[in-house]
């Protein structure tokens, strides 16, 4: 019985003692955060995210894609959209596909829930030759050269909820790109609530009729705004229809990314943005960096 007691004893003395070691390391690499300026901050971040193709933007505490990002070697086909739910990506999409300058194009719009991250994306892709429809799902399209990028506009916006009116401005960015994204980390929201005031200008009057064609299409009842060689308009609802199987997988996936989100953000509670929060981590749990990083990588 002595001997019983003296184990418990020292089972208990060991989490206490562990305890404390993670109290006091806890208390430091909060202390080490805090002392650093908001350039060695951005610096430690971008280091981090640039492996995966993300930089970060401290003004409004988002993660957005670089042009250099790797994914830019995987180009996109429909696999990878019918595969997210499986890695906790649930988003709506709509894909728009035109034929320009002896190419098949298209142009993808996502928005939702990625990991621990509400976003949204625009991709620019083609294909070597002008294909069928047939062939759209089966296609193995590139994303454009530096010289076809196009000068893009993403807003990403959050309904604020059924019971309140207006919304929430999660980013916003401008750039000639072939990919680009905003992510904002420790945020949850369902696909529908998000909507992204998006603007796209195109190379001359051909390639936007084209597209125009293709989006009346795809999207007719999404109303649009064109000035010059740019259109505008809101991607906030998805067309798509999915099977029984398809929206348990999604509903399955996105209670499993509130779950890590709502973890995300009790664990990193000493601080407040999504850049101190993945710098605590970085600094407390570091293997948790490359799982963060992949859920918004595809």
């Amino acid at each position: 019985m002595n001997v019983k007691i003296l184990f418990a004893s020292l089972i208990i003395l060991l989490f206490l003692i562990l305890f404390i070691i993670l109290h006091f390391r806890k208390r430091a690499i909060i202390l080490k955060i805090n002392e650093l300026n908001v350039n060695e901050k951005d610096e430690i971040l971008d280091r981090l995210g640039e492996p995966f193709g993300y930089a970060y933007e401290p003004n409004q505490d988002i993660f957005v894609s670089r042009r250099d990002a790797p994914q830019k070697l995987f180009g996109y086909t429909t696999a990878y959209d019918l595969s997210a739910p499986y890695f906790n990506m649930i988003f709506d999409y709509e894909t728009i596909y035109f034929d320009y300058n002896n190419r098949t194009w298209l142009v993808e719009m996502w928005k939702g829930q990625y990991g621990i991250n509400s976003g949204c994306e625009l991709g620019i892709y083609y294909a070597d030759e002008i294909i069928s429809p047939e062939e759209y799902d089966t296609t193995l399209f590139k994303a454009v050269e530096s010289n076809d990028m196009l000068l893009i506009s993403l807003k990403l916006n959050r309904h604020l909820s059924q019971k309140k009116s207006g919304y929430a401005r999660l980013g916003q960015i401008q750039k000639r790109h072939w990919w680009p994204t905003i992510f904002k980390m420790g945020t949850f929201s369902k696909p529908e609530q998000l909507f992204v005031n998006t603007s796209i200008r195109f190379k001359d009057r051909t390639m936007l009729h084209s597209f125009m064609e293709s989006f009346a299409e795809t999207l007719p009842s999404t109303f649009y705004k064109i000035n010059g060689l740019t259109v505008y308009f809101t991607f906030s609802k998805s067309l798509r229809s999915y099977s029984a199987f398809k929206k348990m997988v999604r509903r399955i996936a996105l209670a499993s990314c509130h779950m890590l989100c709502n973890w995300f953000n009790y664990l990193t509670r000493p601080f407040s943005n999504s850049g101190d929060k993945l710098l605590y981590l970085y600094y407390y749990l570091p293997f948790l960096i490359r799982f963060l990083f992949r859920r918004i990588s595809k």
